[in-house]
């Protein structure tokens, strides 16, 4: 169970190192490029990748941009038409485009959950060690940005 729990703990980490490159071209155009670079360049540094890593991550998450391209095109339409289904309140329609959607965005994951494997597996044992130690860390912030100011009522 351990085991099982140490490697989910790695693999929800890598998500980070992985959205950030995943959607870096999309969001590059909304200007955001600034930050996810950032947040790569900054997971490489803690990480210690090589240069080799680094050109291996990026032609993982490039192909996936790819693989994702006319998923995340139907989305954006699925998603227009929802917002037409909402305001003409049309339920059935509602439902339908919603499940739609969930189905578009699971196929995202799936892209986004690939992707971040195969970069996981380049990386050493003790690389992995070392983003297991930055997701536990991150934990530890949002539970203490989320935990109810001492003396408060619950």
């Amino acid at each position: 169970m351990n085991s099982l729990r140490n490697k989910f703990a790695a693999w929800t980490a890598i998500a980070a190192l992985g959205a950030a490159s995943l959607f870096a071209a999309e969001t590059a155009a909304n200007g955001g490029h600034h930050r996810h670079h950032q947040m790569g360049a900054f997971l490489s540094k803690q990480l210690g990748l090589t240069a080799a890593q680094q050109a291996q991550a990026k032609s993982i998450f490039q192909d996936a941009r790819q693989s994702a391209q006319p998923i995340r095109q139907q989305l954006k339409q699925t998603r227009q038409s929802l917002r037409a289904a909402v305001e003409a309140n049309n339920a059935a329609q509602i439902q339908q485009l919603a499940a739609t959607e969930g189905s578009q965005v699971g196929q995202m994951a799936a892209i986004r959950g690939t992707a971040m494997a195969k970069v996981y597996q380049t990386l050493t044992p003790d690389q992995q060690q070392k983003l297991a130690a930055l997701r536990q860390a991150r934990q530890a912030r949002r539970a203490a940005h989320q935990a109810p100011p001492a003396g408060a009522e619950n």
